[in-house]
């Protein structure tokens, strides 16, 4: 599938916005301070079991259940998603639209404390 960046980008605001207005007041405080960042493909050091272009997102920061007293300074929460393989994954705009959302989901439950086996157990 292909895509203009700027347009790509447009659908993950959009997105993003809409799961950030699901979440209760206590998470979305929380979840508002995790950047979103948006990349073509991930760096060769972070590509999946399939090659580089497999994985759609990543969370980079510590989870809120695995944070210190000391960590709250130092800690810069990021979830970049990964334009290419999205758009590689997906044969229509409907289907990109839910892959970004089960991707961004999926990331934030990462921020969250869950833990791989969990967010697959749930669907994600």
């Amino acid at each position: 599938m292909r895509m203009a960046p700027t347009t790509f980008e447009r659908i993950v605001r959009g997105i993003h916005r809409e799961i950030m207005d699901s979440l209760e007041p206590g998470l979305r405080a929380k979840a508002e301070e995790v950047t979103i960042v948006i990349e073509d493909r991930p760096p060769r050091s972070e590509a999946g079991p399939g090659g580089e272009d497999d994985l759609l997102g990543l969370y980079e920061g510590i989870s809120l259940t695995e944070r210190h007293i000391d960590d709250m300074e130092a800690v810069a929460d990021r979830i970049t998603l990964f334009r290419v393989p999205l758009l590689d994954a997906c044969g229509s705009e409907r289907e990109l639209k839910e892959e970004i959302r089960i991707t961004l989901i999926h990331e934030l439950g990462h921020y969250f404390g869950f833990g791989e086996d969990e967010l697959i157990k749930r669907g994600l």
